[in-house]
């Protein structure tokens, strides 16, 4: 490790905590503004956080060893991003993946339209790991089929992505489900089980609403939309259907409730599925190999002659190691940034006033619910919250007893579920134009997407009440500070 350099510092004034916070936040949001991709804006704000540094008496070289320190502790957290995009194009190549989505369609009811669609993304996104896919595939078919039978479209669309975020917020192949525990310094599976606490009732109350408002519908066929119609055709087409193709999936629980370590459960059945591609598909064994690397293609194994639908190559076209380099840029730049903003004291001094008096469960939990729906704000995105406000609350859960699956679970509750409503954010766009049904206002789905509504309200009662916040021991919390302490001090 490079010699650090020793020099006096002197902490920062309130004025120079709030300029240089000011100035993150404004960098951010004008590059994003302008267009320029979120980490474009974060390597903005970080280099104006360092010259802001130097007023303090920091030098470059010791705030790079600080960062290089925090990214190495990132490392299992980046294994884990390269095994989602292994697993996902292996996934795809066995076949798992397209089975999913062919059998998925027929669960849906023209009778039970509303839930049907919620539960139909629910599998999407939970077995992709991405609201985006759930939505742009299935979500598109759930829209084809409300448009036929006249159906209310702001419900359906509100089904979709209710059912969508879901996954994003709650499966292992989604990135915020592992961005959030790594920011807070926790394991993805304690992550995973403290999410139930306040998923579950979310599911539970959208199901209910969404079968509620769908008592009345008259459907005039059963028939699915054609465009369900022509990506099952295709799809059953490129692959053939077997039972065995589940096998990855039941090893995944097995070894998931067994709490073995994610990463080599992630290889485990990645490689499966690629054995399984070759002898159930006959797809040859460099497709798999391939897929599993740089993502799946489905040129790669369409019949000569024949054209695939757009909806189609949208599914299949995905996977790979290398897709998960965005995602990880983004935490290589995020948590430099707040490295910086925490290790020079501007984001602690900046937050004071917030956190001086947060004695209470309910107070911390909902200063934190504020400030990530605040940062979410500014950065359009959850990653950003998630870095920001997992640094900046993880001493004051502490301090009031509650663990850190507690905090990340917060930063999803918020950031990952409020994402899909602010009508400027990233995956509210999304949302808003692939299904072609505005977020707010006349005809908007945001009023039915029920989980940024819910999850919320339920993670602060939880911890009003005490309940499902991974209460700590006196010795537990004790050790957890020391441990926060030491890694500042460091």
């Amino acid at each position: 490790m490079p010699h650090r350099t020793h020099r006096a510092h002197r902490k920062p004034t309130a004025a120079e905590a709030y300029i240089c916070l000011g100035l993150v936040g404004i960098l951010i949001f004008i590059s994003t503004m302008l267009g320029a991709p979120i980490q474009f804006g974060i390597i903005l704000a970080t280099a104006a956080a360092f010259l802001m540094s130097i007023r303090l008496g920091f030098t470059w070289q010791e705030l790079e060893d600080v960062i290089c320190e925090r990214i190495g502790k990132l490392s299992s957290t980046m294994l884990i991003m390269w095994m989602i995009g292994f697993l996902l194009g292996s996934m795809l190549y066995s076949g798992l993946l397209p089975m999913l989505v062919y059998y998925g369609f027929q669960i849906i009811s023209p009778h039970h339209l509303y839930v049907s669609a919620f539960f139909v993304c629910m599998l999407m996104s939970t077995m992709t790991g991405s609201s985006w896919s759930a939505a742009g595939t299935a979500g598109v078919a759930c829209m084809a089929l409300a448009h036929g039978h006249g159906t209310n479209l702001a419900i359906m669309a509100g089904a979709v992505v209710a059912g969508s975020v879901f996954g994003d917020k709650i499966s292992p192949m989604s990135e915020t489900t592992n961005l959030a525990p790594a920011c807070v310094g926790t394991d993805l599976w304690s992550h995973i089980r403290s999410q139930l606490w306040t998923t579950l009732p979310a599911v539970a109350i959208a199901a209910v609403l969404f079968t509620i408002l769908g008592v009345d519908l008259r459907t005039g066929s059963d028939a699915l939309p054609q465009t369900a119609v022509t990506i099952m055709e295709q799809l059953d087409a490129l692959f053939r259907w077997n039972v065995i193709l589940l096998l990855p999936i039941v090893v995944l629980l097995v070894m998931a409730l067994m709490k073995k370590p994610v990463v080599p459960t992630m290889f485990i059945c990645g490689v499966m599925c690629i054995v399984l591609g070759r002898i159930v598909q006959g797809f040859d064994l460099s497709i798999g190999f391939t897929a599993a690397v740089t993502g799946f293609k489905a040129d790669s194994i369409t019949p000569a002659g024949m054209i695939l639908d757009d909806k189609v190559s949208y599914i299949l076209n995905r996977g790979g190691m290398t897709s998960m380099v965005s995602i990880i840029l983004i935490c290589f730049c995020g948590f430099s940034m707040t490295t910086v903003l925490t290790h020079t004291g501007f984001l602690d001094k900046a937050v004071e006033p917030m956190i001086r008096n947060l004695n209470t469960r309910w107070k911390t939990m909902l200063t934190a619910e504020i400030a990530t729906l605040l940062v979410l704000s500014i950065g359009g995105i959850s990653y950003f919250s998630s870095v920001f406000v997992g640094e900046a609350w993880r001493k004051p859960f502490l301090h009031n007893g509650m663990g850190k699956p507690c905090l990340s679970r917060t930063l999803e509750d918020v950031g990952t579920c409020c994402s899909s409503i602010l009508p400027w954010c990233s995956s509210a766009v999304f949302f808003a134009s692939t299904l072609d049904v505005p977020v707010w206002g006349s005809g908007g789905f945001a009023p039915y997407t029920v989980l940024p509504f819910v999850c919320p309200v339920v993670a602060f009662l939880l911890a009003v009440t005490g309940i499902g916040i991974s209460k700590l021991s006196p010795e537990e919390q004790a050790e957890a500070l020391r441990e926060l302490e030491e890694e500042e001090l460091d």
